[in-house]
């Protein structure tokens, strides 16, 4: 037993080394100094905003969508339908804020070879004045500040840079077990994406010239995601993504463990699908979570086989694993906290509840990952699609959106 939780152990450990590595790289973004401002005529900028339901932080997207500072700009939001609860929320904010350079549209619903989502951005985009030489998009659980536009599209002067985003950080106020284990997911997630360059389209903003010359439009016709296929575009395309740490989005909605498991199983698909980094990342996943579980396991046969040499490995390995998660943790909500100046977000987080919510967030992510690796079916915002390949996909029914009656208040 001795030599088996001393594998495990090994194994473990070497899952820390790779977490305090992108950890460390993750928090260095909060720690450069933020970006200088342009003198110079900024991009005019087309914002692309697409809505099926009415999510529970839409109206605040909106005003602050329509409080950007930024002098060249057009805004259009693409509604799914004009029974949709959105729309109702949409043309009364608009009214409020006396908003002159906001298009409001619904849906041409006639593509169905493609996500929504993906349809309303091509809808977008192509409906944007040929002014604009770059696009920028964003979800509508994200709540733009004043200088938002400017801190994503500062990064595509450098001509190194494809495209740019945000990072999304979940900091929900209810510290139940479950907001817990996507907090801890996804910060693992965003470590993930900032080292292998997987964009986040909550906050998303890309050259047209990248656009043009990725033929992204006919990618995205054909696909389930836009942020994924993008970023992979802006990388076969010899550019890089920009992460941009002060349009960190910070989201206090909270979560249930079933919602958890389908909103993981989603990432990892449209990752096994559209992005290169798949691969390590599944490989990682799957050493990951045998490490994790088979020191676990390991550990509790040494304990009742009475071997006191293995169970004071196992556990003080175990101890170090939680303690570094919680660490990491803290380190990144403490940098991020800083830097967004109070902006809606959350106390740190406990160490024990991090500790306590590690291995069912182990558990959480291998379950995720069999789905997503077996799965050829995805529904989004409760639209079926077949996904035969990554570019061969089918919607396979479509409504107008009904809101669920869920008790637990959360984004789609």
């Amino acid at each position: 037993m001795l030599a088996l939780v001393v594998i495990f152990s090994l194994a473990v450990l070497a899952v820390v080394a790779a977490q305090l590595k992108w950890g460390n790289d993750f928090v260095s973004l909060y720690r450069q100094d933020q970006q200088p401002k342009y003198d110079g005529e900024m991009p005019h900028v087309g914002v692309i905003l697409s809505l099926r339901g009415a999510d529970p932080y839409l109206e605040d997207c909106l005003r602050g969508l329509m409080s950007l500072d930024y002098a060249g700009h057009e805004i259009r939001i693409i509604i799914d339908s004009d029974v949709d609860p959105a729309f109702e929320i949409v043309q009364r904010i608009c009214d409020q804020m006396s908003a002159i350079n906001v298009t409001i549209e619904l849906l041409d619903l006639c593509q169905e070879t493609s996500s929504l989502k993906n349809s309303a951005l091509i809808q977008g985009i192509n409906g944007c004045s040929s002014q604009c030489e770059a696009f920028a998009w964003l979800d509508s659980d994200t709540v733009p500040y004043h200088a938002w536009l400017t801190d994503l599209v500062t990064p595509l002067l450098s001509d190194e840079v494809g495209a740019s985003c945000g990072i999304r950080w979940y900091a929900p106020p209810n510290q139940s077990i479950a907001n817990y284990v996507r907090h801890l997911w996804n910060s693992a997630a965003v470590v993930q994406m900032v080292a292998f360059q997987i964009g986040w389209g909550g906050a998303f903003a890309i050259r047209k010239s990248a656009i043009v010359e990725t033929n992204l439009l006919s990618k995205w016709a054909r696909a389930m995601t836009e942020d994924t296929v993008a970023s992979d575009a802006v990388l076969a395309n010899g550019k890089r993504m920009a992460f941009v740490a002060a349009a960190t989005m910070p989201n206090s909605e909270s979560a249930s463990l079933s919602w958890c498991i389908s909103f993981v199983t989603r990432q990892l698909q449209v990752l096994r699908y559209y992005h290169r980094a798949w691969t390590p990342i599944l490989l990682y996943g799957i050493f990951s979570t045998v490490a994790v579980l088979g020191c676990i396991g390991a550990t509790i046969a040494a304990a009742v086989e009475g071997d006191l040499l293995a169970l004071g490995i196992g556990a003080g390995v175990l101890c170090l694993f939680g303690l570094t998660v919680g660490w990491l943790m803290r380190r990144a909500e403490h940098e991020i906290i800083k830097r967004l100046n109070g902006r809606a977000i959350a106390a740190p987080s406990s160490i024990w509840r991090l500790m306590a919510a590690a291995p069912i967030t182990q558990v959480v992510h291998a379950i995720a990952l069999t789905r997503a690796y077996l799965r050829t079916t995805m529904i989004w915002r409760g639209i079926r699609y077949r996904v035969r390949s990554g570019m061969d996909v089918t919607r396979e029914n479509y409504a107008p959106y009904v809101p669920e009656t869920d008790t637990v208040k959360h984004s789609l």
